[in-house]
């Protein structure tokens, strides 16, 4: 690349970290209730001042709930939903100081039906995490970090801007957790699963067209397959973590229990059965509280080749 056109990127990459750095400090400086009553107000004039955004989440919500909703839910829902995505950043920056009580205090309590866990991983093949951008998942993964119940390994896509990608990825692994880039080899993965650890992987997100297009609220959506070619060839369980948002602005995290899936025969169709059941799984879980869920990002974007050049956005 010419080293011309990398300076400017440069300069303004670090003019983003020092403006980033000021607002973090007025945030750190907060009290927690403050915190959730100015994500509240922020949400609420993102929500205004984003036509486009509205748009997306209409489609969204259009394809998942049809006649079922009227035009007056939906935009309760797409109005709640921006709300707490903007709530669940503020939090996430004010967690920076302080962090292992703070994030205690926006998880006060142990995850529900942790029985469900602990049973597992006596198996010792380790566990994936079948989780969601729904409710804070970022507080999640920290507060995990801390808890010791196992290990905890989590796939992220890294920052454009280094000086951002540096400051998040400690934040991210400041409890003991470790993060896996998604360009990397899955091989981490499978050394951290013979370790018995935890692997959280974010099922709800257009897969591209190199995803498994099943069915997601009655369309199909393209959809990562890794999850379920690594938990076949692993036997390493798949249990859901929902982190639900309680009304003072913390959370509360539940498993679900096991999804234990049939294997036969047929690795293609196992694979396709298997991601299939895992969106269904999360649909449920959305289908049942929509609001925390991030119906602004263009899930059925990528479409199936037998659909053509038909765009949904």
């Amino acid at each position: 690349m010419d080293r011309r056109q990398t300076i400017p990127k440069k300069i303004r990459y670090f003019l983003e970290y020092v403006f980033f750095r000021i607002i973090l400090f007025a945030i750190q400086n907060l009290t927690e209730g403050m915190i959730f009553r100015l994500g509240q107000f922020s949400g609420t004039v993102v929500y205004y001042c984003s036509p486009k955004r509205r748009k997306i989440a209409r489609i969204n919500l259009d394809i998942a709930f049809g006649d079922s909703k009227t035009p007056e839910e939906k935009n309760r829902i797409t109005r709640q939903s921006m709300i707490y995505m903007v709530v669940h950043a503020l939090q996430c920056l004010w967690i920076t100081r302080n962090t292992e009580e703070r994030v205690h205090r926006l998880f006060p309590t142990e995850p529900e039906k942790l029985e469900y866990l602990l049973d597992i991983l006596k198996r010792g093949k380790g566990v994936f995490f079948l989780m969601a951008h729904y409710g804070n998942w970022e507080a999640l993964g920290i507060f995990f970090g801390y808890s010791k119940y196992c290990k905890l390994c989590s796939i992220a896509r890294k920052f454009d801007n280094p000086y951002l990608e540096n400051f998040i990825m400690r934040l991210r692994t400041l409890s003991g957790s470790r993060i896996f880039h998604k360009e990397e080899s899955p091989l981490k993965m499978v050394r951290a699963l013979k370790q018995n650890s935890c692997v959280a992987v974010m099922m709800d997100q257009n897969g591209g067209i190199g995803g498994l297009f099943v069915d997601f609220f009655g369309k199909k959506a393209a959809t990562p397959r890794s999850l379920a070619m690594l938990s076949r060839s692993t036997h390493a369980a798949v249990i859901p973590l929902i982190p639900y948002p309680l009304e003072n602005g913390r959370y509360k995290a539940i498993f679900l229990p096991e999804l234990k899936l049939e294997e036969t025969g047929d690795k293609k169709k196992d694979i396709f059965r298997w991601t299939e059941e895992y969106q269904k799984t999360l649909e449920k879980v959305i289908r049942e509280h929509p609001e925390p869920w991030m119906w602004f990002h263009r899930r059925w974007k990528s479409r199936p080749p037998e659909e053509g050049h038909n765009t949904i956005y």
